[in-house]
């Protein structure tokens, strides 16, 4: 009759070697699966922006053309309310409220600045001035009509920047779209992409599309004086009319 024998257990030696084999694989897959995660934000971002485009050409349409304006009580980036995260100055995604059928449209789960925030900026140079004098410094602005600028398909109308609330006077405009966070309402400053190397942007045709840094519209330089890579607003502060891309 034989004798029974208990299997024989792990060794210390054995119990390592498995730990960093497990410890290995977590480490080569776990990026995969972030980057995996924040491709799917990309693109639900990316789905985001085309609702929004949809919800602008909608007003675009009842307004006889007229593009929305950037804040409607307190038009003049360069005078912030007294509290900038406070709701109620009507900004432009607080007018486009009825259009949407999905107030979340406007936020993104990758934005470095918070999940809650509103994610997306006007670009300035959609908008005009209405006072000041040109070139002497802010002034008010109010939105243009969309046959005025040339190219709508190379004209950024919304692009991913934002640490405010939505329909807060902060961040609601962008002047750069290497912007991710202006220092309005909140402090610091920041050009951290929101998607790996690049930034998802609506155009005023209201198509929308990724851009890698380095791509346009972040090397788009236009034609006026004083104005950087990437620029979307008015050259010498309140020129007369946009700043917008040549036709193509």
């Amino acid at each position: 009759m034989k004798k029974w024998m208990s299997p024989r257990g792990f060794t210390l030696v054995e119990l390592l070697t498995v730990i960093a084999i497990i410890a290995l694989l977590a480490a080569m897959l776990f990026p995969v699966f972030s980057r995996a995660r924040h491709r799917g934000y990309q693109a639900a971002c990316l789905s985001n922006l085309k609702q929004l485009g949809g919800a602008f050409q909608s007003y675009i349409a009842d307004t006889g053309g007229f593009i929305p304006t950037w804040c409607l009580i307190y038009n003049n980036p360069g005078s912030a309310p007294s509290n900038p995260n406070d709701p109620g100055s009507l900004t432009w995604d607080a007018v486009l409220m009825p259009y949407m059928q999905n107030s979340d449209i406007i936020k993104c789960r990758a934005n470095p600045n918070g999940r809650s925030a509103r994610a997306f900026a006007m670009a300035q140079y959609t908008q005009k001035r209405v006072d000041g004098v040109v070139g002497t410094g802010w002034s008010a602005l109010r939105g243009v009509y969309q046959d005025e600028i040339p190219a709508p398909t190379r004209t950024v109308l919304l692009f991913e920047k934002g640490a405010n609330l939505p329909t807060t006077w902060g961040d609601a405009l962008g002047q750069n779209v290497r912007q991710s966070h202006s220092s309005s309402g909140q402090p610091g400053y920041s050009e951290a992409m929101f998607h790996f190397d690049g930034k998802n942007f609506l155009y005023l045709d209201g198509h929308a599309k990724f851009a890698p840094a380095g791509q346009y519209p972040f090397n788009y330089t236009s034609s006026r004086s004083g104005v950087k890579a990437g620029d979307v607003w008015v050259g010498a502060r309140q020129a007369d009319g946009g700043d917008w891309p040549n036709r193509e």
